[in-house]
């Protein structure tokens, strides 16, 4: 896949959409910030910035059909890897290393919790993330898991049908009440819309705009009954068909991505922008929930917001710049000589399978 220069901004603008619903709304209701109260006139805009993140599921599949497609297993893993770990190590860190100073009991860590999550698995193995909004990589690492295993079993061909045939197996799981199977509910629909968008754009057809269709109905229906429950149970309240709209309109964003100009518009600034916007996501929570409960007031906070904001941004830029560009070579090296290796012993065990599998039923 070639880069899209209006995909990096759209990545940009949905970080900050995210970090504006955790400075201006969640984080003063949650009591993560207990130094501000609520800003009416803020809060009527910030509090559908949550809505980015399910951005941010559509851009992982729309991107990982074309990073999976005819590649090999170890290439994926590598590839990946590469993409999530470093900069989310860096990040975790430097988030333990401000809470050690500023967690005030609400958002310290423990030196066990910090190794825990360099994982990635931590709500898995059942420890505390460090920052709240790792929870979306659990979703990231599921998606990536489940392509891994189509590619360890020899399906990079049939990426594309299995699919498109994904966001029917919801429909059918949803009419069943089954949507709570793996892969079947939750944020999934966006992942599965992200992968035929992406199909669309390369060889549209009629079971392609069949499975979009879909695709955008299941995922208005989660949008709208999915609200972020601790706000609404403090009395913020959400308009429906605006979540629908939004919704819809991200789905517009990604046709035009598919059109001739979407695809060769060209952009400046593209390239950090996109670049800045993991780091962003991954450094500006609790980082700001801390840094505005410590030094913002109701008098001074004009100043203080916009000062925060430039502080994660200049560790964002840190980030990409220092461990994402710099060290691509070391990272690259050391996954591949890591999981990179594995993942291709794995691929040589499973590579007789297929002939097994032929020999036994021969032998029956």
């Amino acid at each position: 896949m070639n880069r899209v220069e209006p995909l990096d901004y759209g990545r940009f603008l949905a970080a900050i959409t995210v970090l504006a619903y955790h400075y201006l709304v969640n984080g003063i209701y949650n009591g993560k910030i207990d130094s501000l109260a609520p800003e009416p006139a803020l809060v009527g805009f910030a509090k559908y910035g949550y809505l980015g993140v399910e951005f941010f599921f559509m851009i992982s599949g729309y991107v990982i059909f074309f990073s999976a497609r005819g590649k090999r297993a170890s290439e994926f893993v590598v590839s990946r890897a590469l993409r999530l770990y470093p900069a989310f190590w860096v990040a975790m860190l430097c988030t333990a290393a401000v809470a050690v100073f500023l967690g005030d009991g609400r958002m310290d860590v423990t030196p066990a919790q910090v190794l825990v999550n360099l994982t990635m698995f931590s709500r898995a193995l059942g420890v505390p993330f460090v920052d709240g909004v790792y929870w979306t990589l659990q979703f990231e690492l599921a998606f990536y898991l489940a392509v891994l295993a189509l590619l360890l079993a020899g399906l990079q061909d049939r990426l594309e049908p299995i699919f498109l045939l994904w966001p029917f197996a919801m429909a059918v799981a949803l009419a069943l009440g089954l949507s709570e199977l793996p892969y079947l509910g939750g944020h999934f629909p966006f992942f599965a819309a992200g992968a035929v968008l992406a199909i669309q754009k390369t060889r549209p057809t009629r079971y392609s705009l069949a499975a979009l269709l879909l695709c955008c109905a299941l995922c208005v229906l989660f949008a709208v009954r999915n609200l972020p429950a601790g706000l609404v149970a403090d009395g913020v309240s959400y308009f429906r068909p605006l979540i629908a709209a939004i919704v819809c309109a991200q789905f517009a964003f990604f046709l035009f991505l598919n059109s001739r100009l979407g695809s060769r518009l060209r952009l400046p600034g593209s390239r950090l922008a996109g670049g800045l916007t993991y780091p962003l996501y991954l450094v500006h929570a609790h980082i700001g929930y801390m840094l505005l409960s410590r030094f913002a007031t109701e008098d001074n906070k004009a100043l203080v917001y916009p000062a925060v904001v430039a502080l994660v941004l200049a560790l964002a830029c840190a980030i990409h710049f220092g461990i994402e560009r710099r060290g691509a070579a070391f990272w690259r090296g050391a996954i591949d000589a890591s999981l990179g290796r594995a993942t291709r012993w794995l691929e040589r065990r499973l590579a007789g399978v297929p002939g097994l599998v032929a020999r036994l039923r021969r032998a029956a």
